[in-house]
């Protein structure tokens, strides 16, 4: 529904007028009214004379303004408006909240301001006060919940509250002087702003000149100070911080901020306050960067039998310093060929202080796995490590026969070869071991029996089936030099 209404205040008695929008005709218009936030219909009201007499042309209405009968009501106060369209008919329509009614003769509004100045230690507030005349008494009172409307750009309504006033902050825009504008069913009135400005003061932590890891988080720290009405400097806080014109961060209480700022490969920062209307001036500190190369101590790749990978070192840097709890996203990168590379594991690397990072990269089975720890930011590699082990390989792995009585002893056989450049070739004198893992509901691999390759890296060993279940035959106990292997699971039916 679009139809709305508005007061109208006529000959010493308050009406409601009806905007409508809808081509609604006048005679079927009731329009119910309602304390403000309450759904108690106080009273309801026609359109004046709309039963006795066309009040528009039978082809439309739309458009037409259409007063009502008189209101009547208890109190001086603000009300809201429902409009109701062919009550209790199949049709029915129903507007809530279409309209706010300020009970009351010769409304009046009233503006001041909750400090003489607008500033940083005082934020000002418009006050405004809302009154009317009683229509029996005519005693001048306060308008609870009556609403006035702020005008900037476009119309803002403003509630007031049980005692007639409301408090509102508009924007008060750049400025040093400045005029704001309300109306309350009446004339519009407008107050003059002025504002107070202030002197930031800026203190950030350091030199001039800031030694850093090219592609390096480093911290910034200080204080925004302000010199107060009184001509006392306090802290500001809760204002925004820049770093090279990009928000960073708010200031605490007692004006400190602190934040990390990537210095990528640039040669200057600058940090300052954001702009704000009520400081005059923009306080900022520029540094010179000079960025040095990052170098990682002890950088070095390990691989387990189970090719898992772990990339440990420390990143310090190549000459000079850094200032303390300095920073840098990092990668670890993998590469098959030591040319192309893909980035596996991400993270912040803290300098001075060790790291150590196992990528979900597996290392090759076959051949080398070249790898690299990468500063993202400042697109600089650390030197390319390596990790080599030979692949083995269980041949012929059984365990027979696989259909015995309980207590019977099978033998669990096969072979182990290790990689030896694109063949294979015996793998003698090593451990392999028999486990089995039994066919109940929760039941665990365990070790039942070892035996050591002979020199053409074949195996036989006896073990006993108890129970019916899965075995299997593992290579495990390998040197540094080589990987483990898994044989395949075999099922042994005891009956």
């Amino acid at each position: 529904m679009e139809s709305h209404t508005t007061t109208t205040i006529k000959d010493g008695k308050v009406y409601v007028t009806f905007h409508d929008w809808d081509n609604m005709r006048p005679e079927d218009v009731q329009i119910r009214i309602r304390r403000w936030g309450s759904n108690e219909v106080v009273a309801t009201v026609g359109i004046a004379g709309a039963r006795d007499r066309d009040l528009c042309a039978p082809s439309s209405c739309d458009g037409g303004r259409f007063l009502s009968d008189p209101v009547v009501l208890p109190e001086v106060r603000g009300y809201t408006t429902d409009v109701v369209y062919r009550e209790g008919l199949p049709d029915e329509r129903i507007g809530y909240d279409r309209g706010d009614l300020s009970y009351g003769l010769n409304p009046r509004l009233a503006l001041t301001t909750n400090y003489p100045t607008d500033s940083w230690e005082h934020p000002q507030q418009i006050i405004g006060s809302l009154t009317a005349e009683d229509p029996v008494t005519h005693e001048v009172k306060p308008m609870p919940e009556g609403t006035a409307w702020y005008h900037h750009y476009s119309y803002m309504p403003q509630r007031a509250d049980g005692q007639g006033r409301f408090t509102h902050r508009p924007d008060f825009g750049e400025g040093t002087e400045f005029s704001r504008t309300y109306r309350f069913e009446g004339p519009e009135q407008s107050i003059t702003v002025k504002r107070l400005r202030h002197d930031l003061k800026l203190t950030v932590d350091g030199g001039s000149t800031i030694t850093a890891p090219a592609g390096s988080d480093i911290p910034v720290r200080g204080t925004v100070r302000a010199t107060s009405e009184s001509g006392v400097d306090k802290p500001v806080d809760d204002h925004y911080v820049q770093a090279d014109n990009q928000v960073r961060t708010s200031t605490a209480k007692d004006g400190s901020f602190a934040f990390m700022q990537n210095v990528g490969r640039n040669t200057s920062l600058t940090v300052g306050p954001q702009w704000n209307y009520w400081f005059n001036n923009e306080a900022q500190k520029k540094f010179t960067l000079h960025l040095v190369p990052t170098k990682f101590v002890s950088l070095k790749a390990a691989v387990d039998k189970y090719r898992k990978v772990t990339i440990t070192g420390k990143p310090e840097v190549a000459e000079g310093s850094y200032p303390t709890g300095t920073t840098a996203p990092m990668a670890v990168q993998y590469s098959s060929d030591g040319q192309t590379w893909k980035t596996v594991d991400s993270f912040t690397g803290r300098y001075g202080q060790a790291f150590s990072r196992t990528p979900q990269q597996r290392a090759p089975l076959t051949g080398t796995g070249y790898w690299r720890v990468r500063v993202t930011k400042a697109a600089q590699n650390s030197p390319t490590l390596k990790t080599t082990r030979k692949a083995t390989q269980l041949s012929n792995d059984d365990l027979t026969p696989e259909g015995v009585k309980a207590g019977t002893q099978i033998t669990a056989k096969g072979g182990l070869r290790q990689q030896s450049g694109t063949s294979w070739k015996a793998f003698a004198g090593q451990k392999v071991r028999v486990y089995f893992k039994a066919s109940a509901k929760g039941s665990a691999w365990e070790a039942i029996a070892s035996t050591t390759t002979r020199t053409d890296g074949t195996f036989s060993t006896k073990v006993t089936a108890r129970q019916d279940g899965t075995w299997q035959i593992r290579y495990t106990d390998t040197p540094a030099t080589h990987y483990a292997v898994y044989g395949r699971q075999d099922y042994v039916d005891v009956r």
